[in-house]
Formats: structure tokens, C-alpha cells, sequence
């Protein structure tokens, strides 16, 4: 997410009215936010912290669906709006800080404001551009282009991820990974499993 839209979200959520539907939540490392499944109808702000999200196949293997940062927003759309179990799983990564409001109470006060219906348009405009880039990069790229663009695109959450899980959300091999990485002169540095 933009840091502007960081900065409209901070605003927006010391407003009464918004800042009324929020709760805090602390989430140890290690811990789910929720499970794969589970019907979580609530809406989260990471205030601080790291959160993966993620598939479980039918064959048990997990596939990383996002991260998500400081500042950024998260839930299960299928959950908030068909009231249905979450298809993904998240958890936390570090300790993280939550903010977390009950989907609709919140959307109806982000939806009767103009200047926030604005902010959530473009929101949602920056999201969907990320995801578009990301499924470009998983279906076009090599896996060396994929890492190279991984590491020009998100440098902090580079450094902040395990060498398992970059590999898993660049939809490779740790193994493979690892070759990518002494190729480009870069063995040693990143954060084992």
C-alpha cells in the first residue's frame, strides 16, 4: 500500500465514529490470526507486525497467497461477505499489533462518508494492481525474474522473510531459491527457516 494511504488510514481510524468499532490485539509470532475454514467476519489493521497469508492444499502443501505490514489492512472478503469459512489462513510472522473492527459496522461507516469512500476506492485500486502484478509475475516470469522483481519491489519484507517462505511465495523451491541466490551472489544473508 501507498504510504499516503498509510497516512489517509491513520486519520481516517482516530475519527470517533471509526475509532469507536476498533479493538486492539496482540498476536505472538507463531500464532493464527485465524485458520483456514474458520468464518472471521472482521476486519484487520496491522498497526506493527509481519502476517502471512496462506493456502493449505488438499495434499497438505501450503501455498502464500500475501504478506501483509505495518499499516496495512486484511480480512477473508468471502468470510465478511458470504459469512463463509476463510479458504486461507493467516499467521503472524513477528509479535504483531492488531487493530480489528466487525466488518460491518465499519464498512457502513467508511461507506455514508464521501472523502472515505474515496480513500477505500483507491485502496482497493492499489490492491488490485499488486495482485495483478503479482499473478504477471507468477505466470510470465522465471523464477530468477520473479526473485530479482521481489527484491526491487519489496526490499524491507525481503529482509524480514525466511528463505522458506520467499521461496514458497515466489512458488518455487527453497532449493531452488538457494541456487537463484549463489547465481546472483547473494548466498549467505537471508533468514534460514
Amino acid at each position: 500500500m501507498a504510504p499516503d494511504h498509510k497516512v489517509m488510514m491513520g486519520k481516517l481510524l482516530n475519527e470517533p465514529d471509526l475509532a469507536a468499532h476498533l479493538r486492539r490485539r496482540e498476536v505472538a509470532r507463531g500464532k493464527h490470526v485465524w485458520r483456514q475454514g474458520e468464518v472471521t467476519r472482521d476486519v484487520f489493521l496491522v498497526e506493527k507486525g509481519l502476517v502471512k497469508l496462506y493456502y493449505v492444499t488438499v495434499d497438505g502443501n501450503e501455498r502464500i497467497k500475501s504478506f501483509v505490514t505495518d499499516g496495512e489492512l486484511f480480512g477473508s472478503r468471502i468470510s465478511q461477505v458470504y459469512r463463509q469459512g476463510s479458504p486461507f489462513a493467516a499467521v503472524c510472522l513477528e509479535s504483531t499489533q492488531l487493530l480489528v473492527a466487525d466488518y460491518d459496522p465499519f464498512r457502513q461507516a467508511l461507506m455514508t462518508n464521501a472523502q472515505r469512500m474515496a480513500w477505500l476506492f483507491n485502496l482497493t485500486e492499489q490492491t488490485s494492481l499488486k495482485k495483478e502484478l503479482r499473478e504477471y509475475h507468477l505466470l510470465c516470469l522465471s523464477a530468477q525474474e520473479r526473485y530479482e522483481a521481489f527484491l526491487a519491489d519489496e526490499p524491507e519484507l525481503a529482509r524480514r522473510l525466511s528463505q522458506a517462505d520467499t521461496a514458497r511465495y515466489l512458488g518455487i523451491t527453497a532449493i531452488a531459491l538457494s541456487r537463484i541466490r549463489r547465481r546472483l551472489g547473494l548466498s549467505g544473508g537471508a533468514r534460514p527457516e
